[in-house]
Protein backbone atom coordinates (compact mmCIF):
# COMPACT_ATOMS: atom_id res chain seq x y z
CA UNK A 1 0.00 0.00 0.00
CA UNK A 2 1.28 3.77 -1.00
CA UNK A 3 0.32 6.13 2.21
CA UNK A 4 0.05 10.34 0.76
CA UNK A 5 0.86 12.20 3.86
CA UNK A 6 -0.57 15.57 4.49
CA UNK A 7 0.94 18.19 6.54
CA UNK A 8 -1.50 17.62 9.43
CA UNK A 9 -0.02 13.70 10.02
CA UNK A 10 3.47 14.81 9.54
CA UNK A 11 3.37 17.42 11.90
CA UNK A 12 1.14 14.77 14.39
CA UNK A 13 4.04 12.23 13.81
CA UNK A 14 6.70 14.83 14.49
CA UNK A 15 5.54 17.04 17.60
CA UNK A 16 3.72 13.89 18.91
CA UNK A 17 5.78 10.82 18.52
CA UNK A 18 9.66 12.03 19.37
CA UNK A 19 12.16 9.83 17.97
CA UNK A 20 14.20 9.34 21.00
CA UNK A 21 10.71 8.50 23.03
CA UNK A 22 9.48 6.09 20.33
CA UNK A 23 12.21 4.38 18.81
CA UNK A 24 10.06 1.30 17.45
CA UNK A 25 7.74 3.69 15.91
CA UNK A 26 10.14 5.04 14.16
CA UNK A 27 11.79 2.06 12.87
CA UNK A 28 8.78 1.04 11.30
CA UNK A 29 8.45 4.29 9.98
CA UNK A 30 12.04 4.27 8.39
CA UNK A 31 11.26 1.21 6.89
CA UNK A 32 8.08 2.21 5.08
CA UNK A 33 10.44 5.16 3.84
CA UNK A 34 12.77 3.33 2.59
CA UNK A 35 10.66 0.73 0.78
CA UNK A 36 9.17 3.87 -1.13
CA UNK A 37 5.69 3.27 1.05
CA UNK A 38 5.55 7.00 1.90
CA UNK A 39 4.76 9.57 -0.45
CA UNK A 40 3.56 13.11 -0.30
CA UNK A 41 3.42 15.87 -2.71
CA UNK A 42 6.03 19.38 -3.42
CA UNK A 43 2.52 21.54 -1.96
CA UNK A 44 2.88 19.60 1.67
CA UNK A 45 6.98 20.50 1.87
CA UNK A 46 5.92 24.04 1.22
CA UNK A 47 3.37 23.90 4.30
CA UNK A 48 5.89 22.42 6.11
CA UNK A 49 8.46 24.88 5.56
CA UNK A 50 5.73 27.83 6.19
CA UNK A 51 4.18 26.46 9.21
CA UNK A 52 7.79 24.29 10.97
CA UNK A 53 6.49 23.92 14.43
CA UNK A 54 10.36 23.42 15.16
CA UNK A 55 10.04 19.40 16.02
CA UNK A 56 12.58 18.28 13.32
CA UNK A 57 10.18 18.05 10.55
CA UNK A 58 11.14 20.53 8.49
CA UNK A 59 14.82 18.93 8.24
CA UNK A 60 12.90 15.50 7.70
CA UNK A 61 11.21 16.54 5.12
CA UNK A 62 14.58 18.31 3.13
CA UNK A 63 16.72 15.56 4.20
CA UNK A 64 13.94 13.00 2.15
CA UNK A 65 12.95 15.54 -0.56
CA UNK A 66 12.04 12.68 -3.28
CA UNK A 67 9.10 11.86 -0.78
CA UNK A 68 7.70 15.35 -2.26
CA UNK A 69 7.41 15.45 -6.16
CA UNK A 70 6.25 18.08 -8.27
CA UNK A 71 2.45 17.93 -9.60
CA UNK A 72 2.15 15.11 -12.69
CA UNK A 73 0.57 15.75 -15.50
CA UNK A 74 -2.10 13.09 -15.12
CA UNK A 75 -2.64 14.22 -11.55
CA UNK A 76 -3.93 17.50 -13.04
CA UNK A 77 -7.45 15.82 -14.93
CA UNK A 78 -8.00 14.15 -11.39
CA UNK A 79 -7.97 17.82 -10.28
CA UNK A 80 -10.58 18.71 -12.85
CA UNK A 81 -13.04 16.11 -11.58
CA UNK A 82 -12.68 17.31 -7.76
CA UNK A 83 -13.64 21.18 -9.20
CA UNK A 84 -16.40 19.53 -11.17
CA UNK A 85 -17.78 19.26 -7.91
CA UNK A 86 -19.66 22.47 -6.95
CA UNK A 87 -19.71 21.42 -2.98
CA UNK A 88 -15.40 21.22 -3.65
CA UNK A 89 -14.82 24.43 -5.69
CA UNK A 90 -13.88 25.95 -2.73
CA UNK A 91 -11.08 24.14 -2.36
CA UNK A 92 -9.49 26.09 -5.78
CA UNK A 93 -6.59 27.83 -4.78
CA UNK A 94 -6.70 31.35 -6.11
CA UNK A 95 -4.04 30.23 -9.19
CA UNK A 96 -3.56 26.90 -9.58
CA UNK A 97 0.43 27.59 -10.19
CA UNK A 98 0.08 29.36 -6.83
CA UNK A 99 3.00 27.93 -4.69
CA UNK A 100 1.68 28.99 -1.67
CA UNK A 101 -1.69 27.13 -2.70
CA UNK A 102 -3.45 24.74 -0.33
CA UNK A 103 -2.53 20.96 -0.61
CA UNK A 104 -5.71 19.41 0.03
CA UNK A 105 -6.79 18.84 -3.87
CA UNK A 106 -3.94 18.31 -5.18
CA UNK A 107 -3.01 15.72 -2.09
CA UNK A 108 -6.23 14.01 -3.34
CA UNK A 109 -4.94 13.95 -7.02
CA UNK A 110 -1.40 12.00 -5.89
CA UNK A 111 -3.68 9.48 -3.87
CA UNK A 112 -6.12 8.79 -6.79
CA UNK A 113 -3.38 8.46 -9.10
CA UNK A 114 -1.32 6.05 -7.44
CA UNK A 115 -4.42 4.40 -5.73
CA UNK A 116 -2.70 5.27 -2.80
CA UNK A 117 -4.27 6.28 1.18
CA UNK A 118 -4.18 9.74 2.53
CA UNK A 119 -2.92 9.51 5.84
CA UNK A 120 -4.13 13.41 7.71
CA UNK A 121 -5.31 13.70 11.02
CA UNK A 122 -8.48 15.68 9.59
CA UNK A 123 -11.64 14.77 10.16
CA UNK A 124 -15.08 14.90 8.64
CA UNK A 125 -16.62 17.92 10.74
CA UNK A 126 -20.81 18.34 9.41
CA UNK A 127 -20.66 20.18 6.01
CA UNK A 128 -17.40 21.52 6.07
CA UNK A 129 -15.87 20.05 3.38
CA UNK A 130 -12.32 18.43 4.54
CA UNK A 131 -9.82 15.96 2.50
CA UNK A 132 -11.94 13.03 4.12
CA UNK A 133 -15.38 14.34 2.29
CA UNK A 134 -13.81 14.41 -0.35
CA UNK A 135 -12.31 11.13 -0.74
CA UNK A 136 -15.66 9.68 0.55
CA UNK A 137 -17.21 11.21 -2.48
CA UNK A 138 -14.27 9.74 -5.23
CA UNK A 139 -13.80 6.21 -3.33
CA UNK A 140 -10.05 7.14 -1.77
CA UNK A 141 -8.64 5.56 1.17
CA UNK A 142 -8.22 8.20 3.67
CA UNK A 143 -6.97 7.85 7.74
CA UNK A 144 -5.15 9.02 10.27
CA UNK A 145 -1.76 7.72 11.59
CA UNK A 146 -3.51 5.67 13.90
CA UNK A 147 -5.09 3.68 10.62
CA UNK A 148 -1.85 3.65 9.19
CA UNK A 149 -0.47 1.92 12.42
CA UNK A 150 -3.32 -0.65 12.42
CA UNK A 151 -3.00 -1.59 8.92
CA UNK A 152 0.53 -2.38 9.53
CA UNK A 153 0.13 -4.40 12.18
CA UNK A 154 2.09 -2.57 14.38
CA UNK A 155 2.27 -2.72 18.23
CA UNK A 156 3.75 -0.96 20.83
Amino acid sequence: MKYVFDTSSIQQLFGCYKRARFPSLWKKFDELVASGAITSIRHVMREISHRDKGNGELEWAKAHSDLFPSFAENESLFLREIFEVPRFRHVIPTNLRDTEAAADPYLIARANVIDGMIITQERERGNRVRIPSICNHFDINCGTLDDLMALEGWSF
